[in-house]
């Protein structure tokens, strides 16, 4: 008996271990699939097979600076990732540091409008029905739209939304994964839509509709939530244009209209206003601030620019006595480009440094560059 009641110890000793072992196996598989499971869903959802092609493309060697644009006339340069976009008219061309020639998109849009995010580029044709979107390295997506698009944007996940005409309604609101896959529809019955901006994250997009109420024009911020099916907040703005929509780190959305600046919570409660000193001249509206001119540079007092914080406090300004070309951040500097000067500032624009006397006409601020256009073709610098 001795001898079987320890047989019967081993043999349960060795079935707790294999027990054990069995179940340390299924743990560790069990978090093994988990691994793969979430590392193929970031994979999924931030595309990050796309940010491998960008980096690469932007090791490649180039011929240097200046590029020659003689044969283009340029539209706008954007910032693709720590690289350049130039915008044409027959479409856009990707150059790197080096000067290298990454990509070019080529379309036959007649109108075509062109946002860059997370480094991609998103071109759509305005009144007509192509989209694309690109990055440094090839064409990801190209489609053609049922109805006539009316505004897109992307995030900087890879996330799009598009808006486009549609038969019985105002328009058709559409947003899709950054594998291009439909992920949210509105079908709008009582507004015009005239932009669309999406979350940094992309997992809601503000709308800027346009209604009349009685004799008054009223511009509308429409808020959704693709996690829910009806709309969240639907906020109403008097006499006024809603002219650019940008969501900051915080999710929360700095509207600029032609009478005011607003900052509104991701539900549609606003938790600022400021307004405009003055008929707006151009503006600058980035994440964490936004930069507003006014004036005449033939006036005595010329042309006065001001720097907002992510709160709508005024932080700086600065006045200038030639005309205004353009005001462009990144959100780390501020370029402000006049008539035959370029200057450089902080993002509060406590301090202005005179940059250079050029004939620039054309410039865009890349993390520790500038980009530029002058007669000589693509310049680019360092700040």
């Amino acid at each position: 008996m001795g001898r079987t009641s320890q047989f019967d110890k081993l043999r349960r000793s060795r079935k707790r271990k294999r027990f054990f072992r069995r179940t340390a196996a299924a743990i560790a598989g069990a978090a093994l699939m988990l691994a793969c499971f979430m590392t193929f869903a970031v994979v999924y959802q931030l595309d990050l097979r796309s940010a491998l092609e960008n980096s690469l493309a932007s090791l490649k060697g180039g011929g240097g600076f200046p590029v020659s644009l003689t044969e283009v006339s340029v539209q706008a340069l954007l910032p693709m990732g720590g690289d350049v976009a130039v915008v044409t008219g027959a479409g856009t061309y990707i150059y790197n540091g080096n000067g290298a020639l990454l990509n070019s998109c080529l379309s036959s849009y007649r109108t075509p409008q062109t946002k860059t995010a997370g480094g991609k580029l998103l071109t759509y044709d305005l009144g007509g029905n192509g989209l694309r979107v690109d990055n440094k390295a090839k064409n990801l997506y190209t489609t053609t739209a049922t109805g006539t698009l009316l505004a897109a944007d992307i995030a900087p996940t890879g996330a799009i939304a598009t808006v486009q005409s549609a038969p019985g309604v105002y328009a058709q609101v559409s947003a899709y994964n950054p594998r291009f896959e439909l992920m949210y529809t509105w079908m709008v019955q009582d507004s015009y839509i005239t932009g669309v901006s999406l979350s940094n994250r992309g997992g809601m997009m503000a709308c800027a509709g346009l209604t009349m109420e009685g004799q008054h024009l009223v511009s509308l911020l429409r808020i959704h939530h693709f996690d829910q099916d009806e709309e969240v907040a639907r906020v109403s703005l008097s006499d006024q244009l809603i002219v650019s929509m940008v969501w900051n780190d915080e999710d929360e959305i700095q509207v600029v209209t032609n009478r005011n600046l607003y900052l509104f919570s991701s539900e549609g409660e606003q938790l600022a206003m400021s307004p405009l000193p003055g008929e707006l001249l151009t503006y600058e509206n980035v994440p964490g601030g936004i930069y507003v001119a006014y004036g005449d540079y033939r006036d005595p007092a010329g042309v006065t620019v001001l720097s907002y914080t992510d709160d709508l406090e005024q932080a700086g300004s600065a006045s200038l006595d030639r005309r205004l070309i353009s005001i462009t951040s990144d959100g780390n500097h501020v370029l402000i480009l006049t008539e035959g000067q370029l200057y450089l500032g902080d993002p509060a624009l406590r301090e202005l440094k005179l940059r250079s006397h050029s004939d620039l006409y054309m410039v865009c601020p890349v993390g520790s560059s500038i980009y530029g256009v002058s007669p000589d073709g693509l310049i680019h610098t360092l700040l």
